[in-house]
């Protein structure tokens, strides 16, 4: 698991999903993560109502200045549960340096 990107990286990066009923969820990206040989993203809704965290499968592009992502779904649910052991296991990293509760207290005043 090289390649992790700090939440410091993403925590202003913010996403619209689009739902299955067509409607919008606007998100925040928590990190961007190596997993085998693939790149992903774990996403929460912005709306703090809504506890719940996405995970897609992410393709990045190096435009210079910036990067440009694309997002896949994931279908597996084998897979989907082994990247959420990963994010809990990078949170727990994260934590003992306190960025995830840095994270989560800038969410809650938000």
């Amino acid at each position: 698991m090289a390649n992790n990107t700090n939440l410091g990286d993403t925590e202003e990066i913010i996403l619209s999903l689009e739902l299955e009923d067509g409607s919008e969820l606007e998100c925040q990206v928590i990190c961007i993560f190596e997993y085998g040989d693939d790149n992903y993203a774990a996403l929460t809704p912005t709306d703090e109502s809504i506890e719940e965290i996405y995970f897609f499968g992410v393709e990045m592009k190096d435009l210079g200045e910036e990067t440009e992502f694309t997002l896949n779904n994931i279908e597996s649910d084998d897979l989907l549960e082994e990247l959420s052991d990963v994010f809990d296991s990078l949170m727990d990293e994260d934590d003992d340096n306190g960025e995830w509760d840095e994270f989560i207290n800038k969410k809650l005043e938000d």
